[in-house]
């Protein structure tokens, strides 16, 4: 028996007149023919990808992306589409000759992953290849991405990384409050005292924002706090508190920050005496990223942070 060899799913698009005009919109506001040149064509993958989107059921707004920006494409080679609900795709083209995908460092943080666009000689159709939820390097094998019919799935299970830059002008995202205003909210009375004490992490333009966790029949506290440095670097420590109703810490609850890649750093365990667990503090540069991940009896969460 001849064993048959399946290709991977891919989706085909036909780049309409209505996707050349944007094109040719965009690429217009450019005089340098190689940023026109590149422009056009990222606005072609991006068209592919928004209406292979649609067809899924996702809503997409290209306008409140960077790449539909004539100031930031003069100036970033950027092929975002912003997915409501889920956070930002970058829309990444290669001809149909390519082993590799190109994929500039000014992308590597704040996308919730990056979807490969093959585009035909003639430009008439564009096929999507597959994915890839991070990226380390600017050339990346086409035979490393992930299945394109693996994409829906991974897709509702993603949220939006956390922009803390926006917690510096008084924008918390949603879940997220300050410690001050979970105080002034709720009986102090109800919390454990190590918690109430948080406050001695107070200085001089520090940031503390708090979310509740939910773990089947009970929920714990995550405490940000963030401090800028005199060579602007952001100081970041992080803790977990019992909710207002224990005074400990459910045991075995482990706090964990993971590389990009999904590799633990560094990992706490509490102990049913615990009253908080912390990791030690870490700066961070601008255009860096983290993640931190808590999980307790096989369930994990898992919350994004980029600068």
């Amino acid at each position: 028996m001849i064993n048959q060899i399946q290709k991977p799913l891919t989706f085909t698009v036909n780049l309409t007149q209505k996707a050349h005009q944007l094109a040719e919109n965009f690429c217009n506001n450019h005089s340098n023919l190689q940023k026109s040149e590149q422009v056009y064509l990222n606005t072609l993958a991006i068209y592919s990808v928004n209406h292979y989107l649609q067809c899924l059921g996702f809503t997409t707004d290209w306008k409140a992306s960077n790449s539909y920006d004539p100031i930031i494409q003069s100036f970033l080679d950027v092929a975002d589409l912003e997915v409501i609900n889920h956070g930002k795709l970058e829309c990444r083209v290669v001809s149909p000759d390519a082993k590799f995908v190109y994929i500039p460092q000014e992308v590597w943080n704040a996308r919730i992953g990056y979807i490969i666009v093959q585009l035909d000689e003639s430009l008439e159709t564009a096929t999507l290849l597959g994915f890839t939820p991070r990226v380390s390097t600017e050339e990346l094998p086409l035979n490393q991405l992930r299945k394109l019919e693996e994409f829906p799935l991974y897709l509702q299970q993603v949220t939006p990384p956390i922009d803390l830059n926006e917690w510096f002008e008084d924008v918390l995202q949603q879940g997220w409050q300050t410690l001050e205003s979970l105080l002034n909210t709720e009986s102090v009375g109800n919390f454990n005292l190590s918690f109430k004490d948080a406050s001695y992490l107070q200085a001089e333009e520090i940031i503390e924002a708090v979310k509740r966790i939910e773990f089947e029949n009970q929920s714990v506290l995550m405490l940000v706090a963030l401090k800028p440095e005199e060579d602007e670097q952001i100081n970041v420590r992080l803790r977990i508190y019992p909710d207002s109703e224990n005074k400990c810490l459910p045991e075995n609850i482990k706090l964990a920050i993971l590389s990009d890649s999904g590799e633990t750093l560094k990992e706490v365990t509490s102990r049913s005496i615990d009253n908080f667990i912390q990791l030690p503090s870490f700066r961070c540069n601008s255009q860096e990223s983290f993640k931190i991940r808590l999980s307790l009896n096989g369930i994990c969460f898992t919350e994004s942070f980029f600068l």
